[in-house]
């Protein structure tokens, strides 16, 4: 019986047994999978390098009746300067942790997996800073889910935003206007054109700017209340990113 080749990136891996490990992928045929790389931890196995986060390639599997085989698997990018740097791995594995919880079994994964790997891409080449790379990321996960407002106009008067601020009630844009003088998160014109530039974006673009410190502050406040707002649950690797800014 012929393989079903999926287009994927390893999430995440687990030890099973003495010598296999179980990977969560996500792939552009078929969503979130999970998939057993037999035999994965010996040293001699072919599938060690596919057996690794962020590895990104051709997987071949086959199916068994509640899961899924790895027989073989060309990659193309290891993402290996992600794997050496502490720092880049945390939010590398944040956005996977993110992409995990989204992610669904037998849907289209296309643009999900694309956002993904262009993320990683991002991180690995260092040219905007990483907190720039996971509010774009994960702004533009929520905007593929449908939980993201535009900010092209105010919610209220429907005038179209320039400036103003994001209510945490509405969790919709307000401009100057509508939006009440003791709003907590202003944003100002650049702050409004990139979250509004990162919704709609083609994503081969989407981590082409740069920002000022002042906007990367404003943007990552909005960022924090839409997570928070479509993400029932703590996200450990994403808390993890808490500490090393913290350090």
């Amino acid at each position: 019986m012929d393989g079903i080749n999926v287009n994927a990136i390893v999430l995440s891996v687990m030890p099973v047994g003495e010598a296999d490990r179980r990977l969560l992928l996500l792939s552009k045929e078929l969503g979130k999978i999970s998939a057993f790389a037999r035999g994965a931890r010996r040293p001699t196995s072919t599938l060690i390098g596919a057996a690794r986060p962020f590895s990104f390639g051709v997987f071949t599997l086959s199916a068994g009746r509640s899961s899924y085989t790895v027989q073989k698997a060309e990659i193309s990018e290891y993402f290996e300067d992600l794997s050496r740097d502490v720092e880049k791995s945390a939010y590398g594995f944040a956005f996977s942790e993110l992409s995990a919880y989204f992610a669904r079994e037998n849907e289209d994964g296309t643009e999900a997996l694309s956002l993904l790997y262009y993320a990683l891409k991002s991180l690995q080449r260092g040219q905007i800073p990483m907190k720039l790379v996971q509010i774009a990321f994960e702004c533009r996960l929520i905007a593929l889910n449908g939980l993201m407002p535009s900010f092209a106009a105010c919610a209220r008067c429907r005038k179209p935003l320039t400036e103003g601020a994001f209510s945490s009630a509405l969790m919709q844009p307000l401009c100057r206007d509508c939006a009440p003088p003791d709003a907590k998160l202003p944003l100002q014109k650049s702050a409004v054109y990139a979250l509004e530039y990162i919704r709609t974006s083609p994503l081969n673009r989407l981590f082409g700017f740069n920002v000022t410190e002042e906007v990367l502050r404003e943007i990552a406040a909005t960022d924090e209340l839409l997570v928070h707002q479509a993400v029932d649950r703590e996200l450990p690797a994403r808390a993890m990113l808490s500490v090393l800014a913290a350090d």
